[in-house]
């Protein structure tokens, strides 16, 4: 019994201490850190550095945690397929700003290492993935009845992409208010009647 006792207040602390980590490194990221020391992890973390180490056993390991810790958190609310289109749109850019702008920093940070980390390379292309797949679930009414199904739902996927989102933001200087008002335009035009 006192074994047992011991064994899960271990893997207690070590959960805690994984998920400090993580909690650590994500927040440094919000704040625009591209690339913390592992010093500056741990100091955030409240561990010491050799901690990092012991709990991820390469910089990779702890970056997927990171990737997965952060999709958790802003994993949204199931839009409706069958709402009519109008609630469906509003629903939809609501949410898809929402992600976007609170995954921006994530994402230039991703793009520093993208090159020389097939962790994050491979936790960007999911989430991509996982985003094109709910935008074309939520408009495959619109999607299936265009002239060009193929094209549509390409052309819906990179106007709700995180790329996008990112160009409005930075290379157009938008704010968020008028961000998301230019992806309920695109998102309209991708649909109208193609």
């Amino acid at each position: 019994m006192t074994q047992t006792v011991k064994t899960d207040g271990r893997r207690e602390r070590t959960k805690r201490t994984r998920a400090a980590i993580v909690g650590a490194l994500t927040d440094l990221l919000d704040e625009g850190r591209i690339e913390p020391t592992a010093a500056e992890i741990a100091g955030r973390a409240g561990v010491a550095v050799r901690s990092i180490g012991q709990h991820f056993s390469s910089r990779e390991e702890l970056l997927l945690a990171v990737a997965a810790h952060h999709e958790q958190r802003l994993t949204p609310s199931p839009v409706d397929p069958a709402l009519p289109f109008g609630e469906r749109l509003e629903q939809f850019v609501t949410q898809r700003a929402r992600t976007l702008e609170a995954s921006l920093a994530m994402r230039r940070a991703a793009g520093v290492v993208l090159a020389r980390s097939p962790a994050v390379a491979a936790a960007l292309d999911r989430v991509a993935k996982q985003r094109r797949t709910e935008a074309a679930r939520v408009f495959a009414r619109e999607i299936g009845a265009s002239k060009d199904p193929v094209a549509v739902e390409r052309y819906l996927a990179l106007a709700t992409s995180g790329r996008s989102w990112d160009a409005l933001r930075g290379e157009l200087g938008l704010g968020v208010k008028a961000a998301r008002a230019q992806l309920t335009f695109m998102v309209r035009e991708a649909l109208a009647g193609r």
